[in-house]
């Protein structure tokens, strides 16, 4: 059995679970909240990591590019509305080859709140089994944050929801904790620089390429955004650090895989 997907999650999938949108935002009541806009990025990311399985180990990399197109709406006072479109996707790799040719053009639509509070996602209609996937990430692609921002000011979000992950359905838990650590000029802005620490837990079982297993999967991740004082983000960087195991159950063999990504994304303006 050749597991690819875990990698092409990094990979491809860095539409990742936790960076900001530099999306622009409207002050109200005393807050910052989304407003309507559209806006182009442009996603990078290299993924190193090694595979262990009964057959024997393997390293590999990946390098992925994506350009994506955000527009956010804002139909009712206390929803927003964003769609995003995958306008093109690129890996490089020589150990791992997967064609995502079907995936661009695919359009991912998320509800949430004014301030990128979570609320449900409209499943993707594409026949490629990595949509799902995809899906389930972008949703997590806008973040939420507080709207009374200010130097030194912390907060803490949990979340926990099923989500597909390798083609079957997991249990995940994320925990991000968020600091406002100091501010800078970005573009002629005051710009604040946001920490985000966070650890995400996946585990569930099903059937990957056919083959009934199990799934248990820990990411510890450093980030730091930047949003200006208007509400604009103004840049991304984020380092993953990834724990993968894979059990075979008909064989109880065990794949275990270790990934570090770094992912940075920027607004195309």
């Amino acid at each position: 059995m050749t597991v690819r997907l875990t990698s092409l999650r990094t990979a491809l999938v860095l539409v990742t679970p936790l960076v900001a949108a530099p999306l622009r935002a409207q002050t109200t009541g005393g807050g910052v909240e989304y407003s309507a806009s559209t806006t182009r990025y442009r996603w990078y990311t290299t993924t190193k990591g090694s595979q262990t399985s009964p057959m024997g180990s393997q390293d590999f990399q990946v390098e992925a590019r994506q350009q994506l197109t955000v527009n956010v709406a804002k139909p009712a006072k206390d929803t927003i509305v964003a769609t995003v479109t995958l306008d093109s996707v690129s890996i490089k790799s020589a150990q791992i080859q997967q064609d995502v040719s079907g995936l661009v053009g695919s359009k991912f639509t998320a509800y949430l709140s004014p301030t990128g509070q979570f609320y449900s996602i409209q499943k993707s209609t594409s026949p490629d089994p990595l949509a799902g996937q995809v899906t389930e990430n972008v949703a997590r692609f806008l973040p939420s944050y507080r709207r009374n921002l200010k130097m030194g000011l912390t907060w803490a979000d949990t979340t926990a929801s099923k989500v597909t992950q390798q083609g079957m359905e997991v249990d995940r838990t994320i925990i991000s904790n968020y600091r406002v650590v100091g501010d800078t000029t970005i573009a002629g802005e005051k710009t604040f620089k946001i920490e985000r620490l966070s650890t995400v837990k996946a585990a569930g079982s099903g059937t990957a390429q056919g083959t009934p297993v199990a799934l248990e999967s820990a990411t510890n991740s450093t980030a730091m955004i930047f949003l200006s004082a208007k509400g604009v983000y103004l840049g991304g960087q984020q380092n993953d650090d990834i724990n993968v195991k894979i059990t075979i159950l008909a064989q109880n063999a065990e794949i275990n895989i270790k990934q570090k990504a770094e992912s940075k994304i920027e607004a195309i303006r």
